[in-house]
């Protein structure tokens, strides 16, 4: 591995797919203000191109972030009490408290050397703007990138108005050739060229094409929607048509129409050029948020002037016509439209009387996949669902808050909410999930199955949050309803949430008869999921009981019923059941290899808790082997994971005793100093890094790296100056690359002289090639 590819950096930015056209002076200057602010915020109109530039300046970025760019997408976000979850997950942080959202981000955040980039505040501009102030308090090393038509309103907030494309003065007539030094003109070319190759500018088109863009005023929207008209028209019939329009909107007077006016006469063109089932079709899509496939948009879109048998090739037209935006995942075609076209289409589709309507047969048919997703989630297509899942999570977003605001709807929330119970506890949304159900349960108070349900997710998502006081009242609500309804499939969840409540204080036996009633009445309503989750915890409880013999039998029988299904998100819970087991019985070669099974099968999934559950086991193993360097290792990775989900051992605090069996032995052979060297660095250590470590795949991602020398450990930021340096940038370069100060730069170069026992930069370049050559070896040799 390079020494330049040192450290591998984290981070979420979409990927480009078209070419980036001009605007170096504005991403220098963004650059700058970054580097004097922590808060800077692009503002200007709709289409100006706020998001395409700051995903550039994030990009050039990357280097300058230890942690990472991360690019948090808001426009299809309505509920300004989610926007901490929305950032939360984007960063794959899975909170298990009933902390307030915003207080457990900002504790995440606070030792973070991070760009935050949030797009499109403007809906959520005072939620965007109490959030920011309070990470920015609590993380010093913290940087945000918004962008909004409107500032946020900070102390401190640097503001960027985003400038249009340059384009030619109206007075004067450049020569052909120096047409292109305009952003404008660039940008109308090589969108022209992308619709109709062999488009050029030549003498005769010249002055027309500088007409158009002047016309566009420099619009990045404007000019990508225009540019596409080429298909049918001259370059001279687009001019004229636009001058028509124009004509029309100012009452044939010679004034300039603002610029938000002229994006709108753009749109508004583009709409009536579609013929009428395109337009249909534009309006019914803007129901969708955060983007649809075909089959959803058959189901919302195909009636009326739409149908079935013409919707593809009404969608491919409107990709063609830059209305849609088409985007292959996993080997499918996935649609989405830029926010300010989707505005436009709400617009449409509120003024067609048709909005009832469409906004229902969305709400059917996220209820369907729902419902769906549900019944087969015990089974092999476990991960296919939840990818599924998470792709919508906008789009069911939309659909709950649409239950909560339109009357008579909220029965159907219920439903949906409470059929997402495995995704709210897989993703980590318990606080979101919380969110729905709590607001849901309050609207819709009539008794019912659905109710039931609702009422024993709930209850699950509180005790998952530690907090019982919650889940009590919704447990013996929901027992009291469905045994009067002959509901026994809520009656089953409801007891074994009640030795759940009892285990989490810590009441094992309890907790044993509560969730053996549980396992009984689970499996008389031939519930395989229910019998499974039970059994997760029911091992725990019977094993810390003392019986170890028995708790493996039946956690060998939950395996085989996983296996029978095919279900492999809870079996690395039961994994680690048995890998405690076999801790208590004094198998450590058998505990660490289930240990291990577990967390391949928890990695799947991202489940943070199955993954601090292993990690921690294999600690405890480590120790055991007498490998305490890698168990303080390991412990330093499962507290960063248990920090970051929020949640302690959960009502395994009878299991505290092997954690500080371990942390104390291994502390006590290593020595203090030793131990939290080892300790801190598992600690800092990235997730992936983190499950690579346990699983022993790489000894250079598991363990000590090119941070270590002569007994000294680098920090991340020391680390990326080292590589620097051996690439031969000078102490000013490495500054403007990291966006910090000279003499920061200065001070890391110093410590690291000094760390390293060196004397010359020259060491240290050579020092880097030599640490990054090692690894390549030792992984040639694995």
């Amino acid at each position: 591995m390079p020494a330049r590819q040192l450290p591998r950096r984290a981070g979420n930015l979409p990927a480009e797919l078209t070419s980036f056209v001009g605007r170096r002076r504005e991403v220098r200057e963004i650059r700058r203000l970054l580097s004097e602010s922590r808060l800077v915020t692009l503002t200007g109109v709709g289409g100006a191109g706020k998001t395409r530039l700051s995903l550039r300046v994030a990009a050039d970025l990357r280097r300058a972030f230890p942690d990472g760019v991360w690019f948090v997408e808001l426009a299809a976000l309505d509920d300004h009490a989610l926007l901490p979850q929305t950032i939360a997950s984007t960063l794959g942080l899975r909170d298990r408290t009933a902390r307030w959202p915003v207080s457990a981000l900002a504790e995440y955040l606070s030792d973070k050397h991070m760009l935050l980039l949030l797009d499109n505040c403007e809906h959520l501009r005072t939620a965007c703007a109490v959030l920011t102030e309070t990470v920015l308090r609590a993380a010093p090393a913290l940087r945000v990138l918004a962008t909004s038509r409107q500032a946020l309103g900070l102390t401190g907030e640097h503001i960027f108005q985003v400038p249009t494309l340059s384009v030619p003065d109206p007075g004067r007539h450049p020569p052909t050739a120096a047409l292109h030094q305009y952003e404008a003109v660039s940008l109308f070319l090589d969108r022209a060229t992308a619709v109709k190759p062999g488009f050029v500018l030549t003498e005769a088109n010249a002055g027309t094409v500088a007409r158009v863009c002047q016309r566009l005023d420099g619009l990045p929207l404007a000019i990508e929607l225009t540019a596409v008209r080429l298909r049918a028209l001259s370059v001279d019939e687009v001019l004229e048509r636009l001058e028509d329009r124009y004509r029309l909107l100012t009452a044939g007077s010679p004034g300039v129409l603002p610029r938000h006016q002229t994006l709108r006469a753009l749109i508004d063109w583009s709409y009536a050029l579609c013929p009428e089932p395109e337009r249909a079709a534009w309006a019914a899509l803007s129901a969708f948020s955060g983007g649809f496939d075909l089959p959803a948009a058959e189901a919302v879109c195909a009636t009326g002037e739409v149908t079935a048998s013409t919707l593809l090739d009404t969608l491919a037209t409107l990709v063609d016509k830059s209305i849609l935006i088409a985007d292959e995942h996993d080997g499918r075609i996935r649609y989405r439209m830029l926010e300010t076209i989707r505005e436009y289409g709400r617009d449409r589709l509120r003024e067609s009387g048709t909005e009832p309507a469409v906004r229902r047969r969305h709400r059917d048919y996220f209820e369907q996949l729902v419902e769906q997703a549900r019944d087969e989630w015990c089974g092999p297509g476990q991960q296919r669902w939840m990818a599924r899942i998470l792709r919508e999570h906008n789009n069911i977003r939309a659909v709950l808050d649409y239950s909560l605001t339109e009357p008579g709807q909220g029965e159907a929330g219920l439903k949906i909410a409470g059929a997402l119970w495995f995704f709210w506890i897989a993703t980590g949304l318990t606080a979101e999930g919380r969110h729905w159900l709590e607001r849901l349960l309050e609207l819709e108070a009539a008794p019912s199955a659905w109710r039931n349900r609702a009422l024993w997710v709930c209850a699950y998502l509180c005790i998952l949050q530690e907090d019982v006081a919650e889940a009590e009242p919704r447990i013996a609500e929901c027992r009291r309803a469905a045994e009067r309804q002959g509901d026994t499939e809520s009656v089953a969840w409801a007891v074994q949430l009640s030795g759940m409540a009892a285990m989490s204080a810590g009441e094992l036996v309890t907790a044993r008869a509560q969730l053996e009633d549980g396992l009984a009445r689970h499996y008389g309503c031939r519930d395989d999921i229910g019998t499974i989750d039970v059994c997760f915890y029911l091992v725990a409880v019977v094993a810390l009981l003392g019986e170890p013999h028995r708790a493996a039998k039946l956690c060998e029988e939950t395996l085989a019923r996983c296996d029978s299904h095919g279900e492999r998100w809870l079996k690395s819970y039961m994994l680690w059941d048995l890998g405690l087991v076999a801790w208590q019985l004094g198998d450590c070669t058998r505990a660490a290899a289930s240990g291990r099974d577990g967390l391949r099968l928890a990695r799947e999934f991202n489940e943070q808790w199955a993954i601090a559950f292993c990690v921690e086991l294999l600690a405890w193993a480590a120790h055991a082997e007498l490998r305490h360097r890698r168990a303080a290792y390991l412990l330093g990775c499962a507290d960063s994971i248990w920090h970051r989900i929020g949640a302690p051992l959960f009502g395994m605090r009878h299991l505290l005793r092997y954690h500080e069996q371990c942390t104390s032995g291994a502390r006590s052979m290593l020595g203090v100093a030793a131990f939290e060297a080892e300790f801190g660095k598992g600690k800092q250590a990235g997730l992936e890094r983190v499950i690579s470590a346990a699983l022993e795949e790489s000894t250079a991602q598991a363990g000590p790296d090119a941070s270590e020398a002569n007994g000294a450990v680098l920090t991340p930021r020391e680390i990326e100056v080292a590589g620097l340096i051996a690439e031969g940038l000078s102490n000013k370069a490495i500054a403007g690359q990291l966006v910090i100060a000279q003499r920061t730069v200065e001070a890391h170069v110093e410590h690291i002289l000094d760390k390293l026992g060196f004397s010359s930069r020259s060491q240290v370049a050579a020092w880097m090639v030599e640490m990054s050559t090692s690894e390549a070896e030792g992984a040639n040799r694995r």
